[in-house]
């Protein structure tokens, strides 16, 4: 389920860590890369790591899941050509992002629009433009939501394990593109607010009733989908030789719409976003004047 290597460049080392993404989601992953890292730059002394992992498994109490794994049921998924670019974007360009959507909101006590949710309204406003698809088309995003906090009692913030859920809105494609980027991104936060405890334990008892592997080629191609997380400490894994100077994703679960958000190195919040879409899709998004107004180079 787990496997490392490490490659020694001319100028430099590259650490490679590949985990089952069944048996571990972002924040189990990290938590494990950056102890691997505390080990590393110890003085041998001690195997102690200041982050202890929670490793009782949690599910829906007295259930047990019965999966009939064959040929039938699981999928060698082999992409499409793909261009994948990373694009950075300044804690000030994050800022300016998080302000404007929040300009045109009606504040109802429930906070105002995060700076996630506000660029990956943009995202999805961005790709769908340039992939030029009708007005009348439903178009999805989703995000990969963590449940740790959201379950009650919540779990702790190191339980190790897989404690994820996709949450999503739609739209047409013409009601996405007439409207501000306050209004996508207002629907994501409404989103995040509605992903509960009673949602997650429902979506758990429906899966229950015909539980099944996730198969990548069944992705909606007129959606995008935002994982991972600019909160993960991808820059603070310290080996002994300082932090990194970057920080990349290998080719698994890629497809197009494919986005994983990143925290950005100079970290005060500022991402980086790392995009899979068609080459010819990729092309248009580079030229999107909205899109480029907030990217900070690429």
């Amino acid at each position: 389920v787990n496997h490392e290597q490490v490659t020694e460049l001319s100028d430099g080392l590259f650490i490679g860590c590949s985990m089952n993404h069944t048996v571990a989601d972002g924040s189990s992953f990290w938590s494990f890369f950056n102890s691997w890292a505390e080990i590393s730059r110890g003085d041998g002394s001690s195997l102690k790591i200041s982050q202890q992992p929670v490793l009782e498994p949690w599910f829906l109490k007295d259930r047990r899941i019965a999966m009939n794994l064959s040929e039938d049921t699981l999928e060698r998924y082999s992409p499409p050509p793909l261009t994948e670019r990373f694009f950075h974007f300044s804690a000030q360009s994050i800022a300016l992002l998080k302000h404007k959507a929040n300009m045109h909101i009606d504040e109802d006590g429930s906070g105002k629009i995060s700076s996630l949710q506000s660029l990956t309204a943009l995202m999805w406003r961005a790709v769908t433009r340039a992939r030029g698809f009708p007005p009348t088309q439903t178009t999805k995003c989703g995000m990969a939501a963590g449940n740790r906090s959201r379950l009650s009692p919540p779990l702790s913030p190191d339980y190790f394990g897989n404690c994820i859920q996709a949450i999503a809105v739609s739209t047409t494609v013409g009601e996405l593109l007439s409207q501000e980027l306050g209004w996508a991104a207002s629907m994501l936060r409404q989103a995040t607010l509605g992903h509960t405890d009673v949602s997650v334990r429902a979506h758990l008892e429906v899966w229950m009733k015909a539980p099944r592997p996730y198969h990548l080629s069944n992705f909606d191609p007129f959606s995008i989908v935002v994982g991972s997380s600019p909160r993960f400490p991808m820059y603070q894994n310290d080996f002994g030789w300082g932090i990194p100077l970057a920080v990349r994703s290998g080719n698994a679960n890629k497809f197009d719409g494919k986005i994983s958000a990143y925290q950005g190195r100079e970290g005060e919040g500022s991402m980086d976003m790392e995009v899979c879409l068609a080459p010819q899709v990729m092309t248009a998004l580079e030229s999107d004047q909205e899109f480029l107004a907030a990217v900070t180079y690429l």
